[in-house]
């Protein structure tokens, strides 16, 4: 899959937080990758603690529907 194929899903303020919703999306089947190339955090480059850009988490486009449901990001109708 191209880079082209894939959506930002959510951004989270730490790469913990970031895990916690790939565990999610991990346990419905469902494809991901934390993009971390502009997250740097307080302690650094690679260290834990908050980023000043964010953790974003990406999905396959064709899960983003179903992506948003198992994190709870869908909206309500």
């Amino acid at each position: 899959m191209d880079n082209e194929d894939w959506t930002e899903i959510a951004r989270f303020g730490s790469l913990v937080e970031a895990e916690l919703a790939g565990g999610r999306l991990e346990s419905a089947d469902i494809p991901f990758f934390i993009d971390q190339r502009d997250a740097v955090g307080m302690f650094g480059p690679g260290h834990s603690g908050w980023s000043v850009q964010g953790v974003v988490l990406r999905v396959p486009l064709d899960y983003a529907d179903d992506a948003r449901v198992a994190l709870d990001l869908a909206e309500e109708e």
